[in-house]
């Protein structure tokens, strides 16, 4: 359960290095760089965010839990049972624990796509590509990479247009398997406290780690 829920939301595989490439991409027009712009200020302007979310993928696995983000680097997805996930991001480390086998496994924060979320600043074109760009419907869609690893996956952010506003992220992974990652009631400017992006310690029954 931790290794496929993981994997899909926040990317184990793709430090890995088991996730498809991007596929060829076009060059992007004017419009299309516009609309990067427009959400490198939006994802800038964003200092905190929670929200409940839904998770599905193609395999038929669902899932529900809370997302708490809070720039720079801090993230934390916790599921609802009977899921017994729980994954935190320090700024430094992404931390993925199983909370009834207390079993722990960390991946760099910055090997992951959805590193964009809570990048201290949000600039297209340097270390993250964007590769495609989609506007049709009052929904504008990017898929984003990593330009120095650019077989280590991608991830689609989507918005809605007007006003932009993020609703949600798909994954991709080398099975053509794809999870979906919905943002339900998302809650922007908010107080939260750093306790809440500490790992479990599992050395230490009821603590958190770090403190």
């Amino acid at each position: 359960m931790l290794k496929t829920l993981t994997s899909a939301l926040m990317g184990v595989a793709i430090a890995a290095g088991l996730l498809a490439g991007p596929a060829a991409a076009a060059e992007l027009t004017a419009e299309d760089k516009a609309n990067v712009a427009r959400v490198e200020r939006y994802f800038n302007s964003i200092t905190s965010m929670r929200s409940s979310f839904l998770q599905a993928s193609s395999t038929g696995l669902v899932a529900r839990g809370t997302v708490w983000l809070r720039r720079p680097g801090r993230m934390r997805f916790e599921y609802e049972p009977p899921s017994p996930v729980l994954i935190t991001s320090d700024g430094i480390l992404i931390t993925y624990q199983d909370v009834e086998l207390q079993q722990t496994n960390q991946i760099p924060l910055f090997t992951s796509p959805l590193a964009v979320l809570v990048d201290e600043r949000v600039e297209f074109g340097d270390q993250l590509v964007v590769d495609a760009v989609e506007s049709q419907s009052n929904v504008l869609r990017l898929r984003v990479r990593q330009r120095d690893e650019p077989d280590q996956g991608h991830v689609t952010l989507v918005f809605q247009d007007n006003p932009l506003a993020l609703k949600q992220w798909t994954i991709v992974d080398a099975q053509q398997v794809s999870v979906k990652v919905a943002l339900l009631d998302p809650e922007f400017g908010i107080d939260i406290p750093n306790q809440l992006f500490r790992p479990l310690d599992f050395g230490k029954p009821g603590d958190d780690v770090g403190r």
